[in-house]
């Protein structure tokens, strides 16, 4: 690949990247003005861990004035998804979190319905910076898979141990996984390295609710930053 196709294509990304940050801080701006009802995301965590939620939101309605745009920067429809990240703590403890959630509906500056559609929360260390613990928490439905469980219900990510393995590169590379438990009733077959879904009736939420979900260390959980090169 030459000098000038390379270029061309950066210029192409920075085309694109300006006009999604564009339509992201245009449908953002709106939700971080405005008081908003929220839930809170409670527990206990490990002390050198940070927790952190991010929510997306449906926006949409035939009057919606924001649009969603194409790879060629072309509108493609009206509204589309927005995704907003939670970091604050508002706990004041090492060993436990609270996270604040904004849940309700509402009609932003620019006619458009915003909705939640999910929430995750994921917790970081040195060690992992990939992320461990996650926890995807869905509208509840009526199939088998998706109904939903109590809003007082205990969520638990146990035993969160680290995993170290040496790629045929001889790299290596770790993270951290989690037993996870709804209620007390083990709910992982093997420890969870991806994610675990838990859905809820959204419709039950008010500025009440409280989500309990504990992030526990087990007998191997690892704080310290592994060496690519030597596994240590």
């Amino acid at each position: 690949m030459n000098f000038q196709s390379k270029t061309s294509q950066w210029v192409m990304l920075s085309v694109l990247v300006t006009i999604f940050v564009g339509l992201y801080w245009g449908l953002n701006s709106e939700n971080n003005k405005r008081e908003q009802d929220s839930i809170r995301i409670v527990g206990k965590k490990p002390a050198d861990a940070t927790v952190k939620a991010w929510a997306n939101y449906w926006v949409s309605g035939e009057q919606c004035e924001s649009y969603s745009y194409d790879m060629f920067g072309q509108k493609a429809h009206k509204g589309g998804k927005l995704t907003i990240f939670y970091t604050q703590n508002f706990a004041e403890s090492d060993i436990r979190y609270e996270l604040r959630v904004p849940y309700a509906s509402y009609t932003d500056n620019q006619n458009c319905s915003v909705e939640l559609r999910d929430i995750t929360v994921e917790a970081y260390n040195e060690f992992d910076t990939a992320g461990f613990a996650q926890l995807r928490i869905y509208q509840a439905g009526e199939r088998y898979n998706n109904k939903p469980i109590e809003l007082s219900s205990k969520i638990e990510a146990r035993e969160c141990d680290s995993f170290i393995h040496q790629w045929k590169d001889n790299s290596w590379s770790g993270g951290l996984g989690c037993i996870f438990y709804f209620n007390e009733k083990r709910v992982s077959k093997l420890p969870e390295y991806n994610a675990k879904n838990v859905h809820f009736n959204f419709s039950q939420f008010n500025q009440d609710t409280v989500i309990h979900y504990d992030i526990l260390a087990g007998d191997d959980y690892r704080t310290k930053p592994l060496d690519p090169k030597t596994g240590q």
